[in-house]
């Protein structure tokens, strides 16, 4: 008989490394400071370990996907939320506090819309699927939802695939910074806007291509995900495997 031995689980918010509590109250209200692995352990019996959404993309894309064999890559999340998960050397890499990728926090747009973290200009504000909706709800309508959007940017819409090339374009030159930093090998493009493919990658890869010095131009490879809009779940499947695995190897 089949038993469940550990269970991982994706949360849309930075995860404190050394107590599992949410670190941002302004992405889930009344969760601050909430164990959530804790809380689940009381009521499953089993060994609950948590991560962020966009963290877990990156290890499941990094264990299962398009990502294999690459020692250093970002994952980029597109979806109500813009987030990133950074594999650097070959292992997760989640920053002092686990809040490293906040990628949907840098400012793109001076003076912008105002984020529900208090910021002016996030990128989540330009290229969220919120954003996308919005810019083309005028036009086609106001029941438009993201998948629409991309649907048609891919089937050759000229305002949808507008739309979706310039969301490519503001998401390259919040990456740039991040790449000449970090020199990755791979910038995996994941989430549900992911799908629109060609317009949204060549405008990360034309910015990324401006910005960049060519020693790290020339070596970055940006492409969307194999994983798709399930790649936060075969990341929590992968990061409880790994832990509880580790726990039952573990020296008694």
């Amino acid at each position: 008989m089949r038993r469940v031995i550990g269970m991982g689980v994706a949360v849309s918010a930075p995860v404190q490394r050394v107590s599992h509590a949410l670190r941002s109250p302004s992405m889930l209200r009344d969760w601050g400071d909430v164990d959530i692995a804790a809380r689940l352990r009381e009521r499953v019996g089993v060994p609950v370990h948590v991560g962020n959404d966009a963290n877990l993309g990156a290890i499941a894309e990094w264990t299962f996907g398009v990502g294999r064999g690459a020692d250093d890559l970002i994952y980029v999340m597109l979806s109500d939320g813009v987030g990133a998960g950074l594999s650097l050397n070959g292992r997760p890499y989640e920053g002092a506090a686990g809040a490293a990728g906040e990628l949907g926090h840098v400012t793109v747009v001076d003076g912008g819309f105002v984020r529900r973290c208090g910021n002016r200009g996030c990128l989540e504000t330009v290229v969220g699927t919120g954003a996308l909706v919005g810019a083309v709800a005028h036009s086609r309508g106001p029941d438009t939802t993201p998948a629409d959007v991309v649907e048609m940017a891919v089937a050759g819409d000229l305002g949808c695939h507008r739309v979706v090339a310039d969301a490519g374009r503001t998401i390259g030159r919040a990456l740039s910074g991040i790449c000449a930093v970090l020199d990755p090998k791979l910038v995996i493009v994941g989430g549900g806007v992911a799908a629109a493919g060609a317009p949204l990658l060549d405008g990360v890869r034309e910015v990324l291509g401006r910005r960049l010095p060519p020693a790290i131009s020339q070596g970055v490879v940006v492409t969307a995900g194999r994983l798709g809009d399930r790649a936060e779940v075969f990341g929590a499947v992968a990061l409880a495997t790994r832990r509880t695995s580790a726990h039952l190897l573990a020296p008694s």
